[in-house]
């Protein structure tokens, strides 16, 4: 009996360092996933020179994500691979098609609802900042340029106020330079800001969505 009581004495202690472990474990996701949502994402968009690159990352440290017109990459031999003979494959057979739930407009309503509240939180957790814009005005000829100036500058700044009513916009620059007169362009355009969201908004607005959905049977009529 004593030789019995200690195995299962062993087998109980392996169990709770087991446990233990898993407890462990399981805080240590917990806790990384709520500092990933409350981090700070971040990307850096610049268009200059026509190029366009995207660098993301998190913690204002970024790294190279995207970048057009791609740069040339040397040319890599092509390896010719021998096809496999595919044996034959026995018939399966099908399955009756499941039976999905109707479209209502009850169920339309909750789509758009949920839409829009994800929308929202998406629009008002984004920051734009370090917006640098440098852009040059041109026209066929100087009257033509200049036109063209005016009608930029009566469409541009109501844009961005309207756009800063439900978005954070910070410029460090925003200049439209005429330019006049020159076969070839004098200024130089450029286009650069950096887009920053936190992502425990969007998380807890999906969550609070995808239960609506589950509430009202939406699931059922895609899946």
């Amino acid at each position: 009996m004593s030789v019995l009581w200690s195995v299962l004495a062993g087998i109980g202690t392996a169990l709770l360092f087991l446990l233990k472990g898993v407890g462990i474990l399981l805080v240590v996701v917990l806790v990384l996933g709520l500092l990933l949502m409350f981090c700070p994402f971040c990307a850096d968009v610049q268009w200059a020179e026509g190029i366009f690159q995207v660098k993301a990352g998190a913690l204002g440290i970024t790294f190279p994500v995207f970048r057009y017109p791609a740069p040339e990459k040397p040319e890599k031999k092509k390896k010719e691979k021998k096809k496999k003979a595919s044996g034959a494959q026995k018939p399966k057979k099908e399955a009756p098609p499941r039976q999905k739930a109707k479209l209502t407009l009850q169920i339309v309503c909750t789509i758009l609802k949920g839409a829009g509240k994800l929308t929202r939180a998406i629009i008002g957790s984004l920051r734009f900042t370090r917006i640098d814009v440098v852009l040059g005005v041109r026209g066929e000829d100087p009257a033509e340029a200049a036109r063209s100036y005016g009608r930029l500058n009566a469409w541009l700044y109501p844009t961005l106020g309207f756009l800063d009513r439900f978005v954070y916009l910070d410029f460090e620059q925003l200049r439209l330079l005429p330019d006049f007169g020159s076969a070839e362009p004098t200024i130089k355009d450029h286009v650069s800001f950096r887009v920053t969201a936190r992502a425990y908004a969007i998380v807890f607005t999906l969550l609070r969505v995808l239960y609506a959905f589950w509430r009202e049977k939406v699931l059922d009529v895609f899946l």
